[in-house]
């Protein structure tokens, strides 16, 4: 395998789980990365047989080591080709957990591709909430694209009636991340319904707390509510994910990646 990936490239081969695993990415330009290896990191991202690869090989987390190698050198050619893996490896939870992250780095080039993810209907949930989170991750690093990131998750989100809590939740939370508060009416309106996950923000109340719109809850927590424990806490037991893992990974690697956001971008 390492010969079929020219050098420095095929040092990402040897490297493992033990960076790939840092909160804080490490300076893969340090290897001797630069935008003419670009095109070799795509394919080592994409290439089907390291995906395949068990955890306790080195080599398996060579993609995960190229795409943030492309995130730190932005490489803007990528988005497309790391749109395409993710939504071919969503369900790897290396794919799904960070993947969004390094295209939000790369930036406004993967909007177009997320929104195509988000808005087709045909397309499995698991990628539709991948292509929101790509466009959270990409307004979260670029603060000039939030409005657009804003108006293309509302928009999905004004189809409520027709989708599942799981996603409805999900945008909402979204939008929460962006601090939307213009959006309130819309979320309100599928809280009033019924129509969204409680395990992803809480209730309503919860949600205007998370947006700025109440100080405090006017009312003692429910059964689902986030404020009900601290940040550093686990939830309460008994207390299980029954939406699936991506509400569960949600709530779980936000504040981790807020710390570690920043030293990871490109310098």
């Amino acid at each position: 395998m390492s010969q079929s990936y020219s050098p420095p490239l095929d040092r990402l081969l040897k490297l493992g789980a033990e960076p790939a695993k840092r909160q804080i990415w490490p300076d893969y330009r340090h290897l001797g990365l630069v935008d003419r290896h670009v095109p070799e990191l795509v394919r080592m991202a994409s290439d089907p047989e390291l995906h395949e690869r068990e955890s306790w090989d080195r080599a398996a987390w060579a993609p995960v080591h190229a795409w943030r190698a492309l995130a730190q050198l932005d490489a803007q050619t990528a988005a497309r080709p790391l749109l395409e893996v993710l939504e071919r490896y969503v369900g790897h939870a290396w794919v799904f957990d960070e993947l969004p992250q390094a295209l939000g780095m790369i930036g406004p080039a993967a909007l177009p591709g997320a929104t195509l993810m988000l808005f087709d209907e045909d397309r499995p949930e698991p990628v539709r909430i991948a292509g929101g989170r790509v466009i959270t991750d990409v307004a979260r690093e670029h603060p000039d694209r939030r409005d657009e990131a804003v108006a293309v998750i509302s928009k999905q989100l004004e189809d409520w009636p027709h989708q599942t809590p799981l996603l409805n939740g999900l945008l909402i939370a979204y939008l929460g991340e962006l601090e939307a508060a213009e959006a309130a009416p819309l979320m309100e309106a599928a809280f009033a319904a019924g129509a969204v996950d409680l395990f992803i923000n809480g209730d309503w109340e919860d949600v205007r707390v998370t947006l700025g719109l109440l100080q405090r809850r006017l009312t003692p927590p429910t059964e689902w509510s986030p404020l009900e424990y601290g940040e550093d806490e686990a939830p309460p037991p008994g207390r299980v994910p029954h939406a699936g893992s991506q509400a569960e990974k949600l709530r779980g690697r936000r504040k981790a990646q807020k710390q570690a956001r920043k030293r990871n971008r490109k310098k």
